[in-house]
Order: C-alpha cells, then sequence, then structure tokens
C-alpha cells in the first residue's frame, strides 16, 4: 500500500521507521518548517525531515495544506492512505478525500477525551491515571472521526510528557501495521465516537509555565511533570529563574506558599497552598538539568537568602 505520512515530532519516529521497514511504501512525508529552536535560535530540522533525508524519502515541509498546487501534487502521488500523526496542521476536507483508503489519524489519547493539540500533557496536568491511543479514520471536524481501535497506557506517579511520549511511541509502533494492513484489507469495525463525552486539551501556552505555590502540592506536581522537559515550569528566587522538571507529592506540611521548609543536601520541599512538593530534578536559567542532589552541590548558595519562591 502507497502512504502519505504527516508528522513532525520526535515521538512519531519510531512509527515511521516500522513502516518504512515494512512491504508498504511511504510515497512521500510531509513535515513542518524549519524553525528556530533553543537559547540561540538556531534553525532546526524537525525529527520526520531528518527522517526523511537520511531514508531517501520524498519530502515537502508546506506552511499549510491549501497552498496553491499541492492538492494538485499530493493526487499526482497515487496514494492508498492518509496517515497522521502529530503533524501540527489541520487537514483540509478536501484533501482527506482524494485516498481510496481514507486518512488515518494516530492521536495520543483515549478519543473522545481530549481532544485538541496537547493531549499528553494535558492528560498529566488533569491527574489522570491513565491514557492512551486511538487509532481514528479522520473526517473535517477535530479528532471527531470514528475509531479503528484504541490501547490505554498507564500513567505512573512521575510520569512527565517526555516519558509519556516515548511510552505512547512504542505502543503505536508496536500497533501500526496491524492497523494499515486491516484498513488495507477491508478488515475492520469503526466505532463511533459519544461525542458528549468528549473533553479538550488546548495548546500550552507560555503563561502556564509560571509557578503558582497558592494551589494544591498535586496540582503544581501535575503541571511541573506534565510540562517537562518543554516548555517546562519555572519560579524566581533572589529574582533568578529556576526551572524545574521533575517533582513529587510529600506529606510535609507548608508553612506557606512558595516559602522553602527544607532545601539540605537531600531534599527541595517548597510550600503550596496544602502540603509540601520536593523537587528532584532542576536548572538554573540558562544551564543544564540536573538532578537535585548535584544541583544542591553547585548551587547551595542560592538557598542561603532568600527563602520565598514567587
Amino acid at each position: 500500500m502507497k502512504i502519505i505520512f504527516a508528522g513532525t515530532p520526535k515521538i512519531v519516529i519510531e512509527t515511521l521507521n516500522v513502516i518504512h521497514a515494512s512491504s508498504h511504501e511511504i510515497s512521500l512525508i510531509l513535515t513542518n518548517e524549519d524553525k528556530p529552536f533553543g537559547r540561540g535560535k538556531k534553525i532546526t530540522k524537525p525529527p520526520v525531515k531528518i527522517f526523511a533525508e537520511e531514508n531517501n524519502i520524498d519530502f515537502r515541509q508546506p506552511t499549510n495544506l491549501k497552498e496553491e498546487g499541492l492538492l494538485n501534487f499530493l493526487k499526482s502521488k497515487q496514494a492508498d492512505l492518509l496517515l497522521v500523526f502529530a503533524y501540527g496542521h489541520l487537514v483540509p476536507e478536501e484533501i482527506l478525500n482524494i485516498f481510496k483508503m481514507g486518512a488515518l489519524n494516530i492521536h495520543t489519547s483515549l478519543l473522545p477525551k481530549l481532544r485538541g493539540a496537547a493531549p499528553i500533557q494535558r492528560a498529566i496536568i488533569n491527574g489522570e491515571k491513565n491514557t492512551g491511543i486511538t487509532f481514528m479514520k479522520m473526517e473535517k471536524g477535530l479528532d471527531t472521526g470514528p475509531i479503528y481501535n484504541q490501547e490505554i497506557v498507564t500513567i505512573n506517579e512521575e510520569e512527565t510528557s517526555e516519558s509519556l511520549s516515548q511510552k505512547i511511541s512504542e505502543v503505536s509502533s508496536r500497533k501500526i501495521l496491524e492497523t494499515i494492513d486491516n484498513i488495507e484489507k477491508n478488515n475492520y469495525i469503526l466505532t463511533p465516537q459519544d461525542h458528549k463525552l468528549a473533553t479538550y486539551a488546548p495548546k500550552i501556552i507560555k503563561e502556564e509555565s509560571k509557578i503558582n505555590w497558592e494551589k494544591e502540592a498535586a496540582k503544581i506536581v501535575n503541571q511541573i511533570n506534565g510540562l517537562s522537559p518543554s516548555p517546562g515550569t519555572y519560579s524566581l528566587l533572589n529574582k533568578e529563574r529556576i526551572n524545574f522538571f521533575l517533582a513529587e507529592c510529600t506529606d510535609v506540611e507548608t508553612k506557606g506558599p512558595g516559602i522553602l521548609v527544607e532545601a539540605s543536601k537531600e531534599n527541595l520541599l517548597i510550600g503550596a497552598k496544602d502540603f509540601c512538593v520536593k523537587i528532584k530534578e532542576l536548572s538554573r536559567s540558562g544551564k543544564k538539568r540536573q538532578k537535585y542532589e548535584s544541583f544542591y552541590n553547585g548551587s547551595r548558595q542560592l538557598f542561603s537568602k532568600e527563602k520565598f519562591l514567587s
């Protein structure tokens, strides 16, 4: 089967590898444009573009899917199936309609829960115990199409968006050939979504990175872990930005929101509304991420003056 694959970030690479190594043909890859990345704002290729170049697969990076001439170009590929996984663009209905076997979307939640742009981060931020992956037949609406199959993925206590992405990537790469083989053989039953049960996972915005220590400890831990490693979370200590990447809840009572309850070699405990948050991985502005023990050895002087994070 000839497939056009649309995707951008690292999470899709294992799935791409499995398809590329199979009897199916990836005739074209669609991916996002090169964009500035990191502190130096160096123009960086998306992981899927790098994959395409390394494997000599034709690719395009349209700014949007209504570009002049793109529809006819896609038709010229005579592909059977469009496969979309974390692409980053809405696919117009006129493109969905050109594939005789339709369009398959791999969505990183158990639809109809967490439709939208950031289901992995939102699952952790919301305190969910489980999420999953959905193989969905695409239609005009946002993540509203009928479902080929789903698989549950457990969210562990110290799950971050990075570790959860890896788990979902592994499930996708394990299930993808079974799914597209069944589509090719017309061996499937589509299950409509119950739209009344739909919830949404809107795009993460910059303002969500700042920690409000007046929230409950569990909500702050979910925020830190859910936004780790990117865009990350932060607070100010001695007017310096401190970035947080991994945290856990404790049963240590708070002394007030943002107050440093303990900053010893073993523990960094910060008060929230109810209990203390234990910080396990962090960094100073512009520095690499470290486990707290290593951070303390090099930056213990930070905690000697100010005892309040804002």
